[in-house]
């Protein structure tokens, strides 16, 4: 400090000063009482808690009062800390000594802890003085060992000491010996000299001489302690071992106060051969960490080198190398391992794609075959038809000439027109031969055609006819229809694999297993459960049905002719059974014919114009109907763009109501059956009763007909059996349960409430087993059922279109398009539920298996990676879906509710709020995702996600107005609805949108409510599912913090309804003109959380009176002026609905972590306070001293908190960036510049910044003003952990004031990729485009640094 004076000691200035103030409390006996110090206090304008504590520390006796002593420390310690200087934690020791004269620049300065004056010693710690230092001995008793060996020096020191005490006051207290401090020469006694006639050397080197002098050591343990504790060694080493047990050390460290986990942490430090027992070198090094522990230092989390005692470090050195060689080669041979992998893997892909690509190749060109020569076919038919016509022509033509040839010659016409007419006759006569020459010859070559044809198709369907025949020929030569129930997978080249409703020829006389069923599905024979079919009705066949195979041939080259074009040439025999997967039985379809139609076979139906037909079978191109009581085939369709006939009636049934305003819309309940006329696109055509019109296809489905009387087992009514697929393994407990794998199939034969099951397991060869087992270990099969879940709480319906349920019961779901309400059923009723009330069954919270088709892919990631990405899946599908419902609120309920003018728009915006807000800011999250998912590709996982998580949920504030403001609009829309019964009929009408779902407007202005809620639980999934070492997870970490964060400041936010209104009427009735950035009150700070109004009120301008109206918020205080004046008496009225007032702005936003608030006077009784703001000074007064302690205090408490929160996040960043070195290589970047950046200002310019993050790792740019193309060139780099998981992402932000700083850009470049391009390459310079955003790229330079003992090539 080179004799500077010490901050806390008191001048005797201060001191008169303090006593004139003590004086003017009229003290009574010498001491103020406690009130009378609190007025006097409360006038500096410090917080009382401050006060408290300065309180505490100024009244030394605790006796409740204050002498002149005590009230001069409690003056200057409000000084120092309106000063900044924070309070110590107990009262400096200067304090309660006289005051101290300013320093002197002469004598002995540059001493430590020596004050010196002339003609005078230095001002010490006061000890009375003797003639000689016995009577010091008590005071030295707690000093080292080694002040015993100091005796002499201080002996000689005694009579220039006591020659000196005549000169001094009687009051003037005199040092003899000060405690020694620790210097690099040893222990140095702070002995109090006078000012003799002496140098500044010359008093240095006798100080220095008085110490102990040792040579310099390289361990951190000073030398006296070393001598000390080993002398404390030798004493507790009584049996002289060399050593000393956990018990002697317990002893000897039961004396230092330290916690049992401080104690634990230094023994595990100070053994370092980890022996248990202590050396001298470890018991000295445990007693040192001991002094540290006491003096506040922080322990080391592991043993610094310079603290490892000297004959132990290459020991230690050797271990720590040894570790780290272990680690070494096992992270090589791990990756060693991996590269092979994936080798392999890679190497299957390839072959794998190959066959598949050559597959598709055989594909085309046989599909290219058929093509070619139905083309020719087609071809050649229209130039047969084209003759024809011709020909059809000439023939009268030359009858007309023959006939006029004949009259003529009757006539006896003159010799040259008879002439005349006979060669024109003959020309005529040789172009009708030749053009029946060419007819003949086309129509050999279109037989000639028609022939290879059927050669063809007959080589292609060789395999199906030829089973067909086997089956034909089997003893009992009748087949039975099954129709699927369930898709059913082959598990071996024994079985059948087919889908759902497919037809399925089976011989019911083979020999078979009991539940098994043999049959034929596409030319392909096997077996399959009999559980997952059932018996079709066996309709009355046609007799072209049992046409000998030899006529169905060439069926299908026949149809496909005739379904293109209108030849003469009309097939010659009826079409054959269309592959069985083709086939459709219409049931009630009736078709009227548009024009007529002839039958060309027997097997062929005739009809003429306007026919009803009863359609009795479909097939692609052929219907078999019924009219008249006649049967026969007949074409769907007669000439390509020509429709042969119309659907006339097909009944279907309603799913949900649907209610239309728009003329020509047929309407109807949910539930009504439809008799449909015409199908065509989304929009269809039918009746109900004398009804008629258009509605959307997806609100109906087919009418199921009634084949109970058909289905089943012989003689008995059928019942659709359940089938239930294990998802997860049980282990059964007793002989009454079943033990289930993954993938086997169980009949289900009975269901307990309490979610017990009795089923049967479905293994053919096996014995059946039958037995109880928990529901949630399956998954029913079925077109319908989506997944189960199972009831959290009870729930109870309060629409008409939802459904109640119990805790504990088992939902099966049904539609899960809408992520906040699914449909589903329970006990028999289907309704909608909300799926925060559910939670999903073992067998579907494991998302893994649907997030990528690639098996190959799966197999190689463990179980908890595969879970992992599920959930990255779930949670990009889910914010999709979010984002398409924020969209249908503005397309379906926004816009007509808009344009019909029923509401105003001040009702609008409290009903909506800020909604295109939250599209806007989803969206970015959604593109932030999809670019991330896009750079590893799809169906590919994805590394890191957690950053992209944090920095986006950070810009979500638009959810803290909307929440905050949402129950007013849902008052506003509840009121609305139930006082006027138009406008409720009207958001009816609009919510029959196909795209709602049949869900009202109030329930999609839920959704964001419930989407902010998710995002933890989304984000916790994921992190239980990354592991310990992975790259995301101090992201995701973060991510989890700002979610949940997110969600704390809506609660929040809701909770401080009046904080929101009042920052509502603030956004509307102040006029922010002159800012440059868009000032949303309501809404996030830059850095501090959701904005808070502190406090508000009149203030006046000290010089010209002006008054004005303040609002301090939590991050700027904000000065105005009145447009008009008015007069309030309390926030109350100023923030009243009723107050149209308009505010203009008085100066620009002070922001607070720039402001310093100064008192001219802690003790004057003028209400003053000044407000320092950089380069300006506001100069304000109150009405009162209570209205200006109340703003000085609250500014202040408000600007310390601004300037800790920018000092944390300072320092988390430094940290990360300060952690040691680790990992395979390093990264140096240069962030060059930026082009083409996106303009955030009206002027067309920003104020750019950049971030550059891997992982925790991050550095950020300086900011540039007024610019789109700014060019930073600042340095940065990142250690390198693992080279496939790091990815380098650089994100550019335009600086805002009042909010979340906006997204200019984004880039990433996998670790990988930079490796792979600048391989063997040196640094290069790259140019990245910048994704989410429609323009920018910015410029970098990258040099990749592996380390070569940790990273292989």
């Amino acid at each position: 400090m080179n004799g500077g004076r010490n901050v806390w000691a008191i001048s005797p200035e201060e001191r008169d000063k303090h006593d004139k103030q003590f004086d003017t409390l009229s003290p009574a006996t010498g001491f103020v009482s406690g009130e009378q110090a609190r007025k006097f206090f409360l006038q500096s304008g410090l917080p009382s808690s401050v006060l408290a504590e300065i309180w505490a520390l100024a009244d030394m006796n605790k006796d409740g009062k204050m002498d002149r002593l005590e009230f001069s420390i409690a003056m200057k310690l409000i000084k120092l800390k309106l000063q900044g200087t924070p309070l110590p934690s107990s009262l400096p020791i200067i304090m309660k000594q006289p005051p101290v004269p300013a320093p002197s620049s002469t004598g002995m300065g540059s001493m430590p802890n020596l004050s010196m004056m002339p003609g005078a010693i230095a001002m010490l710690t006061p000890i009375p003085m003797t003639s000689n230092f016995a009577t010091m001995t008590p005071n030295l008793s707690s000093m080292t060992p080694n002040l015993s060996s100091m005796t002499p020096n201080l002996s000689s020191m005694t009579p220039n000491l006591s020659t000196m005490i005549p000169n001094l006051s009687p009051m003037a207290p005199v040092t003899g010996l000060t405690p020694m401090v620790p210097m690099a020469t040893g222990m140095v006694p702070l002995v109090a000299t006078s000012t003799m006639p002496l140098s500044n050397s010359s008093s240095t080197s006798s100080l220095a001489g008085s110490s102990p002098k040792t040579a310099p050591s390289d361990w951190a343990v000073p030398q006296a302690s070393r001598l000390k504790y080993r002398q404390q060694f030798n004493s507790l080493d009584k049996h002289m071992t060399g050593y000393l047990t956990g018990p002697q050390v317990r002893n000897a460290m039961a004396t230092t106060l330290l916690t049992q986990t401080q104690l634990a942490t230094i023994w595990t430090l100070a053994d370092v051969d980890k022996d248990g027992k202590l050396r001298g070198e470890e018991f000295i090094l445990a007693m040192h960490l001991v002094d540290m522990a006491k003096t506040a230092q922080p322990l080391p989390l592991t043993l610094p080198i310079e603290l490892i005692p000297p004959s132990q470090r290459r020991q230690a050195l050797q271990d720590t190398q040894r570790r780290e060689e272990e680690r070494r080669q096992q992270k090589e041979r791990e990756e060693r391992e991996r590269r092979e992998r994936e080798a392999r893997e890679q190497e299957e892909r390839r072959r794998k794609e190959e066959e598949r690509r050559l597959e598709r190749q055989r594909e085309l060109e046989r599909q290219k075959e058929e093509e070619r020569a139905l083309c020719v076919c087609v071809s050649t038919c229209r130039q047969l038809e084209e003759y024809q016509r011709k020909l059809s022509q000439l023939t009268p033509e030359q009858q007309r000439l023959s006939d006029k040839l004949r009259n003529m010659a009757l006539n006896n016409l003159p010799v040259s027109t008879m002439s005349t007419l006979k060669r024109s006759a003959s020309e005529k006569d040789g172009v009708c031969r030749k053009l029946k020459q060419q007819l003949d010859a086309l129509e050999n070559e279109t037989a000639a055609k028609l022939a290879d044809m059927d050669q063809y198709q007959n080589d292609i369907q060789v395999r199906t006819f030829n089973i067909l025949g086997q089956l034909d020929h089997r003893k009992s030569a009748a087949l039975t229809s099954f129709r699927a129930l369930y898709p059913f997978t082959a598990r071996n080249q024994d079985e059948l694999s087919f889908e759902a409703d497919e037809l399925i020829e089976v011989d019911e006389s083979t020999e078979r297993e009991q539940g098994w069923l043999y049959g034929c599905r596409q030319g392909k024979m096997g077996w399959f459960p009999e559980s997952y079919v059932e018996r079709q009705a066996k309709p009355e066949t046609p007799a072209v049905i049992n046409a000998t195979p030899a006529a169905t041939t060439t069926a299908v080259a026949t149809t496909a002719v005739y379904a293109t074009v209108n030849s003469a040439f009309t097939p010659t025999h009826a079409p054959h059974h269309a592959p069985l997967d083709q086939i459709q039985v219409a049931g009630s379809l009736q078709a009227q014919a548009l024009c007529s139609w002839t039958a060309k076979t027997e097997s062929h139906l005739n009809f003429s114009k306007d026919d009803v037909i009863w359609v009795l079978e479909q097939q692609d191109s052929w219907w078999l109907g019924e009219l008249n009581g006649a049967q026969g085939w007949f074409p769907k369709t007669y000439n390509v763009s020509e429709v042969m006939f119309c659907v006339v009636q097909s009944e279907y049934v309603a799913l949900y109501t649907y209610e239309s305003p728009e003329p020509g819309d047929l309407t109807f309940r949910e539930g009504d059956v439809i008799l449909v006329t015409q199908r065509e696109g989304e929009w269809w055509s039918g009746g109900i009763g004398d009804r008629t019109g258009v509605f959307p296809s997806n609100y109906v489905k087919p009418k199921e007909t009634d084949t109970s009387s058909n289905s089943g087992k012989s003689g008995q009514p059928g019942k659709k059996p359940e089938i239930a697929q294990v998802s997860t393994t049980y282990t059964a407990t007793g002989t009454e349960q079943l033990s289930l794998a993954p993938g086997q199939l169980i009949l289900i034969l009975s269901k307990n409430p309490t979610g017990w099951w009795l089923g049967e397991l479905q293994a053919r060869g096996k014995k059946r087993q039958k037995g109880w087992f928990p529901a949630s270990h399956v998954k029913m099969l079925g077109s319908n059922s989506v997944c189960q879940v199972i009831a959290m709480y009870d729930y109870k319906a309060a629409n008409e279109d939802e459904m109640s349920f119990s805790k504990g019961q088992l939902i099966s779901v049904f539609d899960k398009n809408d992520p906040d309400w699914w449909k589903g059923e329970v006990n028999g009723v289907t309704g909608l539920f909300p799926t925060n009330y559910v939670k999903m069954t073992t067998a579907d919270t494991d998302p893994s298996q649907q997030w990528c088709a690639d098996l190959n892919s799966l197999d190689s990631m463990s179980p908890q990676e595969r879970k992992r990405q599920g959930y990255i899946h779930e949670l990009l599908q889910t914010e999709e879906r979010y984002v398409e419902d924020l969209q249908i609120v503005m397309e379906v309920f926004h816009k007509p509710m808009s344009e019909s003018g029923r509401l105003t728009e001040a009702e609008m915006a409290m009903i909506f709020v800020n909604w295109k807000e939250l599209i806007a800011c989803n969206t970015k999250l959604l593109k932030a995702l999809r670019v991330r998912k896009k750079t590893g590709g799809e169906n590919m996982p994805v590394q890191v996600i957690g950053d992209i998580l944090a920095s986006e949920l950070a810009h979500l504030q638009p959810y803290i107005r909307f929440c905050s403001c949402q129950l007013n609009g849902a008052a506003l829309l509840q009121s609305r609805t139930d006082n006027q019964q138009d406008f409720k009929d009207f958001l009816k009408k609009i919510a029959t949108d196909y795209r709602c779902k049949g869900m009202p407007l109030s329930s999609f202005l839920l959704k964001p409510m419930q989407r902010i809620t998710r995002y933890p639980l989304h984000i916790k999934n994921i992190l239980e599912s990354t592991q310990e070492d992975h790259a995301d997870r101090r992201p995701l970490r973060e991510a989890l913090e700002r979610a949940e964060e997110l969600c704390s400041q809506v609660n929040e936010g809701v909770r401080e309804k009046e904080n929101s209104d009042r920052l509502e009427w603030i956004q509307s009735h102040v006029q922010c003109e002159g800012v440059t950035e868009n000032l949303v009150f309501n809404s996030l700070t830059n850095c501090l959380g959701p904005r808070k109004l502190l406090h508000s009120g009149k203030v006046y301008k000290i010089k010209s009176n002006k008054e004005l109206w303040a609002f301090l918020f939590n991050d700027f205080l904000l000065l105005t002026h009145a447009a008009k004046q008015f007069s309030s008496s309390g926030p109350d009225k100023l923030f009243s609905t009723k107050n149209n007032t308009q505010l203009k702005m008085y100066k620009p936003p002070v922001f607070l972590n720039e402001v310093l608030v100064k008192l001219p006077d802690p003790s004057s009784e003028e209400p003053f306070f000044h407000i320092s703001h950089i380069d300006r000074v506001y100069s304000l007064k109150t009405e009162n001293i209570n209205e200006r302690t109340a703003w000085v205090q609250k500014i202040k408490a408000a600007s310390e908190d601004f300037l800790e929160t920018d000092k944390k996040k300072r320092e988390k960043a430094y940290q990360a960036r300060s952690l040691k070195a680790s990992g395979i290589g390093r990264l140096l970047v240069t962030i060059l510049e930026a082009t083409e950046l996106k303009s955030c200002k009206s002027n067309g310019k920003s104020n750019p910044y950049c971030e550059v993050t891997m992982g925790a790792q991050i550095y950020t740019s300086r900011t540039l003003s007024d610019t789109v193309n700014p060019k930073w060139n600042f340095n940065c780099q990142f250690n390198i952990r693992d080279l496939y998981q790091d990815v380098l992402c650089i994100t550019i932000f335009e600086r805002d004031q009042f909010s979340p700083d906006d997204f200019l850009g984004r880039t990433e470049v996998p670790v990988a990729t930079i490796k792979k391009e600048l391989e063997n390459k040196g640094p290069a310079t790259r140019r990245l485009l910048l994704h989410e955003v429609p323009t920018g790229e910015v410029w970098v330079r990258l040099d990749l640094q592996l380390f070569q003992n940790r990273a292989s090539k």
